[in-house]
């Protein structure tokens, strides 16, 4: 009667084993395209045999947890990638924009008012004395002066609204580390019951869309709390330690990486390319005014400069043909810049050396874009590969539990039968 009454509490516990084995399985066919969702399995440890005198029996199995199917290793791969993808991409679309905006192709833009400049200078010195000619000249150098500055304010307003778009990502950063560090509270708390794989899963979520802002790195401590890292100006800056937010962070510091790096790099590429304008309008101002001996242009910037409306008046036909003919000849002199310290150049040849940089900084961001990208596409199907799920191999699971279900009611039925049989024996 003892080893009946073992066989029947052994496939009762088998009974209630593969209902959470199936109910398992129904959660990860459920949640097979939930994001952020890892696989979960029933972890069956054989149970304590003990001693009869027919000898040491067995006493099945149990559920002692359900896991997760993750990989740290490859899960941190991924977010580095997904810094580096979101860095680039922020960078390429805030360049690009950029790039429309000063766009000119030598014969757009500033280069188009700057070639009319040097051609109407060029038709005065063939007739001094020309009204309409005059007038011309007066028109290309108030038409430079506007495109100089249309452009300037159109680049300055691009970089007016990069800093609301930095304090946007930084309150979005800041306010997923407080939600991984709440995650890490509930987890410890729930740990004490059992795994809670609902709200790891939500850590691993928050910290995917952490990494996008800005660099992460984990570490898993014993008690199931994460500690999260990012780097700033090259050093590692504890964020999260445990359940503690040790660390948050501001739209002044070093980062350089995530769509947080990407703005903070495309604020000083367009830092660097209003320089070199200021840098043009200073040498085109100081140039013009040399050559010609006259005070045509006022101001060192491009928000500053103007030229004057009456340049010419007062001037003989022999005066004014030397002048037209000089500043005609400047188009070819090579003039030095301020910026960067000690370059030189033609004036056009200087702005063509800013579309130059412009283009090949967002060529740059673009290829590096597509680089992690992919690389980003490949750790995902790794990722896949190890925590998604497998429809095909879940219904297999379910066919299998059944199976066992369906044994282990047919040991209880026929283990009831002979423990009837031997009581109404005994009777």
């Amino acid at each position: 009667m003892a080893s009946l009454a073992l066989t029947l509490n052994t496939a009762e516990q088998t009974l209630l084993n593969t209902q959470t084995e199936l109910a398992t399985s129904s959660n990860n066919i459920s949640n097979a395209s939930t994001p952020g969702y890892a696989e979960e399995t029933a972890v069956q440890t054989e149970n304590p045999a003990i001693s009869t005198m027919s000898g040491w029996l067995g006493t099945g199995a149990s559920i002692t947890t359900v896991t997760q199917a993750r990989d740290n290793f490859v899960e941190q791969q991924l977010m580095n990638a997904m810094t580096s993808d979101s860095q680039y991409s922020s960078l390429a679309s805030q360049l690009t924009t950029i790039q429309s905006t000063a766009s000119d192709s030598g014969n757009t833009g500033i280069s188009e008012a700057l070639g009319n400049f040097f051609n109407a200078w060029s038709t005065l010195a063939q007739d001094p004395t020309g009204s309409s000619e005059q007038t011309a000249v007066y028109s290309a150098a108030h038409n430079l002066v506007s495109a100089i500055q249309s452009t300037y304010d159109q680049l300055n307003q691009i970089g007016g609204q990069i800093p609301g778009q930095i304090s946007s990502t930084v309150t979005q950063a800041n306010s997923l580390i407080s939600q991984i560090a709440t995650l890490n509270t509930d987890i410890l708390r729930s740990s004490a019951v059992s795994q809670p794989n609902n709200l790891i899963d939500q850590r691993y979520e928050a910290m995917d869309s952490l990494a996008k802002l800005i660099p992460v790195t984990f570490s898993t401590n014993s008690d199931g709390t994460v500690n999260v890292n990012t780097t700033e100006v090259g050093s590692s800056v504890n964020l999260i330690s445990g359940t503690t937010v040790a660390a948050t962070i501001s739209s002044t510091s070093g980062i350089s990486g995530g769509e947080l790096g990407g703005l903070l790099q495309a604020q000083t590429s367009l830092n660097g390319y209003l320089q070199q304008f200021n840098a043009f309008v200073g040498a085109l101002g100081n140039q013009i005014n040399t050559v010609s001996g006259l005070s045509v242009a006022s101001g060192s910037t491009a928000s500053s400069i103007s030229m004057s409306s009456n340049f010419l008046s007062g001037l003989t036909s022999t005066q004014l043909g030397a002048i037209a003919q000089n500043m005609s000849n400047l188009q070819d002199n090579t003039v030095s810049f301020s910026y960067p310290s000690g370059s030189s150049s033609t004036l056009q040849g200087y702005l063509d050396s800013i579309q130059q940089t412009i283009g090949t900084d967002v060529q740059d961001a673009n290829n590096n874009q597509s680089f992690y990208d992919s690389l980003k596409s490949q750790l995902q199907t790794q990722q896949q590969s190890i925590s998604g799920v497998s429809l095909d191999q879940e219904m297999v699971s379910v066919i299998q539990y059944q199976q066992i279900y369906q044994a282990a009611a047919k040991v209880i039925q026929t283990a009831s039968t002979l423990m009837s049989t031997a009581i109404n024996m005994v009777q």
